[in-house]
């Protein structure tokens, strides 16, 4: 059969390229139109820019609906060179640890071209849309999320709306591959509302800057009426907001800022520095709990436990506010930058949450807010609830920090909590270094080792260096402490460390314990309420008799007697008594005690003093 030899050309990004092929003749007509095609996709292909080193601009507008029921949602993205563009809404909030699927909130998302022209739009999962953006530079991404009715907002869902709050992560979409681009953030609010958040101002005061989508999405916002007070610290500006839908402020707020303001100093002298321009706490109320951020915190405030005694928020005021380096800077390094997409797994939440509530604790009483006795008992309250729980010789604290993901609300035993945990062996821990350099070093100077050599590089702590960096500023090796009482399940020494400080340490202990939980006895004034999570006997009864005596205290009762042992209860519930045999649980009741030895030492009685006043 005979052959024939085309030369055939085509243009790339080089130039003009030459091609040379053969064929049997009586195929060509079928081959060539399939090449021709093959060599034109090629030359499209090679002549199409698919830039991705161009930073995008991306700004958020947030605009509250006339209802003021929900926001919608903005996204205008510029510079686009690339034929789709992916964005996604997290999956869950740093600081919460749970998977929370934000993405379902989503309604009505859309896209469209700089002349308004619709984009097609595929939604590839619960969190994530791909948009078709061929030729097209710029792209409008819209939405709508409904407004939450959570801390701050009436329970009336007829009450006037004075406000409405933003959680940021819960709210944005990012565009993937694009979280490290600045973002511009501007706000459409109704007559009179303002805005208040840690994000970088500018003359506008409904615009805004971050330096990217997790400096942006990490600051909760309140939009709307509110109540300001501020304060400087050595030229850093702290701003107070509060913030309720009654626009009702009846407590203190001055006395309460005060008592801020000693917090914010006493923290700061810990550190050296402020690592922020500024910084925002937003209050509302009513509320309760708190969330750490940047340079930024949201905390609930009780109202009725604000009139009766400003120091009441200051426990969680505390706590937030170190959290400013611990965790937010100071972190495990699998937490920054984040991925939202999943669980991000850490056995050192004993120390992010667990010394964050000890030094919180700490800055309470060397700032006098606490007195020395109301510090140790409160340090005594959850060491006796700690050393309670069954699970402790089952699950470590940092079992408890990597499984914070896999909570059940099946589970009927209480597991190790790491912030009560955390912040007992914090305690031990300072207790040690300060004994084994004659008081020249102390958990202090482990957290500003950890300021200076990694929140300040911006880098986060692998799994072992929290016992690395104890063991070397100390020149004690903390490794066994560390293998039987934060990777293992051994009791921690509680009344040998605590003497370093001339303290005694004692307990009480229970040997037994009712099938169910019981809120309030007699003594109190209230009547014994048995709680979940009991299904037999019903939770809500009243415990009114055990054995046909009447129940006053369930601590005296159950000290005469043994786990196995039946008892009969006499149960009320609206009006109506009746019977039921229970057995008592092997579960023992520890009710810790923390005293001042009156013969504690000179040395003792130095590392006490330093523990308590003193930052250095």
């Amino acid at each position: 059969m005979n052959h024939i030899t085309y030369l055939l050309s085509w243009q790339t990004g080089v130039g003009w390229q030459p091609f040379t092929f053969s064929c049997h003749t009586p195929y060509m007509k079928q081959l060539l139109p399939i090449l021709l095609v093959l060599l034109a996709t090629t030359s499209a292909f090679a002549q199409t820019n698919r830039d991705d080193m161009t930073p995008l601009e991306i700004a958020y507008t947030t605009t509250v609906s006339e209802d003021l029921k929900s926001f919608e949602i903005d996204i205008d993205v510029q510079n686009l060179q690339r034929p789709r563009l992916h964005v996604a809404m997290p999956n869950w909030m740093p600081g919460t640890y749970y998977i929370g699927q934000f993405g379902k909130r989503v309604q009505d998302l859309r896209a469209t071209d700089a002349d308004g022209a619709v984009l097609e739009v595929l939604q590839m999962d619960h969190q994530t849309w791909s948009i078709a953006t061929e030729g097209h530079s710029t792209v409008r991404i819209s939405y709508r999320l409904p407004s939450s009715r959570g801390r701050g907002r009436s329970a009336n869902p007829d009450a006037e709306v004075t406000g409405l709050r933003i959680g940021g992560t819960d709210t944005y979409l990012y565009v993937e591959g694009s979280k490290l681009v600045p973002v511009t953030a501007t706000y459409a609010l109704p007559a009179q509302w303002q805005v208040a958040n840690g994000l970088l101002t500018t003359e506008d005061p409904m615009v805004f800057h971050a330096r990217d989508y997790d400096t942006f999405a990490d600051a909760p916002t309140i939009l709307g009426l509110f109540e300001e007070r501020g304060f400087e610290v050595n030229g850093t500006p702290f701003r107070c907001v509060f913030f309720t839908n009654s626009q009702v402020y009846d407590f203190d707020i001055e006395a309460f800022v005060e008592l801020v303001r000693l917090i914010v100093i006493n923290q700061g002298e810990l550190f050296g520095s402020y690592p922020f321009p500024n910084y925002v706490f937003l209050f509302t109320l009513p509320g309760g709990g708190g969330l750490e951020h940047l340079n930024s915190t949201s905390i609930g405030l009780r109202a009725a436990s604000q009139r009766q005694n400003p120091e009441a928020g200051a426990s969680v005021t505390s706590h937030e506010f170190f959290h400013t380096w611990n965790v937010k800077r100071i972190r495990p390094d699998v937490l920054g930058p984040f991925e939202y997409e999943h669980e991000n797994y850490t056995g050192n939440l004993w120390v992010s949450e667990g010394w964050t509530s000890y030094f919180g604790d700490l800055t309470l009483v060397r700032t006098g807010i606490l007195t020395e006795e109301e510090f140790l008992n409160l340090m005594a309250r959850f060491i006796s609830r700690e050393q309670s729980k069954m699970r402790r010789l089952e699950h470590s604290v940092f079992w408890a920090s990597r499984n914070v993901w896999h909570r059940s609300s099946s589970e009927t035993e209480p597991r190790v909590d790491y912030y009560a945990k955390g912040e007992m062996l914090g305690a031990l821990i300072d207790l040690k270094i300060r004994h084994e350099t004659d008081n020249s070093k102390s958990l202090n100077d482990v957290m500003r080792f950890f300021n200076r050599w990694f929140a300040e590089k911006n880098v986060g702590f692998a799994e072992g260096d929290v016992e690395r960096a104890c063991t070397a500023l100390s020149n004690y090796d903390f490794s066994e402490f560390f293998a039987r009482h934060v990777y293992g399940t051994v009791d921690p020494p509680l009344a040998e460390y605590f003497a370093y400080a001339g303290i005694e340490y004692s307990e009480d202990v229970t040997p037994c314990s009712f099938p169910f939980a019981i809120r309030g006895n007699r003594i109190s004034g209230r009547r014994a309420r048995i709680m979940v999570p009991s299904k037999e006997p019903v939770a809500g009864e009243i415990l009114v008799a055990v054995n046909g005596e009447e129940f006053t205290n369930a601590k005296s009762f159950l000290k005469k007697h043994q786990p196995g042992e039946v008892v009969t209860l006499t149960l009320e519930e609206d009006g109506v008594e009746r019977e039921l045999d229970v057995t008592l649980t092997a579960n023992t009741s520890v009710t810790a005690s923390l005293k001042v030895r009156e013969d504690a030492t000179e040395k003792q009685n130095r590392i006490r003093k330093a523990w308590l006043t003193s930052v250095k």
